[in-house]
Parts: C-alpha cells; structure tokens; sequence
C-alpha cells in the first residue's frame, strides 16, 4: 500500500537531504515586484515605504525600500502573529533608519544594521520611525508567499 505524499511545506523543503543536481533543478530566480504593503494583512500603505514581493518564490519574501520617513509618522503595521517563523532584515543607509519593533510586550527601537528572528506565534509589528534604508522580511510559513 502506497503512503500518502508528505505536504511539501517551507522547512521541510530547507531541511531535506538532496543531491547537488536536485537542488539545482529546484533554484528559483524571481522578479521582485511592486506590491502595496496593504495587500498584507494587517498592513497598511505608507507613503515613504515602495514594497516589491517575490511572486512565485517558494517562501514569503518581500523587500521594503524606505525613502526619508520623518518622524512624524503613524504606525502602519498592526500587532499580528503567523503560524511560522519570520526573520526580519533592517539595513539603513548611511544616514540612518529606526524601527520600532515590537516582539510581545518588548519595545525595541532599532537604528543599526539587525537581524530579527520572530518564531510562530509570536505577536509582533515593525513600524519605520525615521530614515532611510531597506526592511527586508522572510517568512516561512505553509504555503507561504502572498
């Protein structure tokens, strides 16, 4: 009697055991594309953010180019959790970017090149306070990529 096939989620794709021509034909180059940030749950658009999503990519991978965020700024991402982890990249340009990250109940103001690892269900937010830069998101959910 055959098994079932095993879902083919995220992790179990990073973590299995493939010959170097396998791997090879599972690389995968994607276009970054413009996508409003509000096409994310819990996401708002904010002028100062240009979003760019890796459509057909095999995890959620999405690249944030900030452009002079003053500090006069609304928080434009709601406290929300995923069912898998996230890692987070903030990489400022020479004159700066701050972050407010929230993990929880902590409150983290960020202003240097950081790498954030958030596990399942972990609340969490990232609003740019001021600056400019890339915010650089993963997500290795399910399914993943919206």
């Amino acid at each position: 009697m055959m098994s079932a096939p095993i879902p083919m989620t995220t992790m179990n794709l990073l973590s299995r055991s493939l010959s170097v021509e396998e791997r090879i034909g599972e690389a995968v180059l994607c276009a970054n594309v413009p996508s409003p940030l509000s096409s994310v749950a819990f996401h708002e658009d904010v002028e100062c953010i240009r979003r760019f999503f890796a459509a057909g990519f095999p995890v959620h991978l999405a690249v944030h180019r900030v452009d002079s965020a003053e500090a006069a700024r609304r928080d434009y991402t709601a406290l929300h959790t995923h069912d898998g982890p996230e890692i987070n990249l903030i990489l400022p340009d020479p004159a700066g970017l701050e972050y407010r990250v929230e993990l929880g109940p902590r409150v983290h103001h960020v202003t240097e090149s950081t790498s954030i690892w958030i596990p399942p269900g972990v609340p969490h937010s990232a609003n740019v306070v001021r600056g400019s830069g890339y915010f650089i998101t993963a997500r290795f959910d399910h399914g993943g990529a919206r």
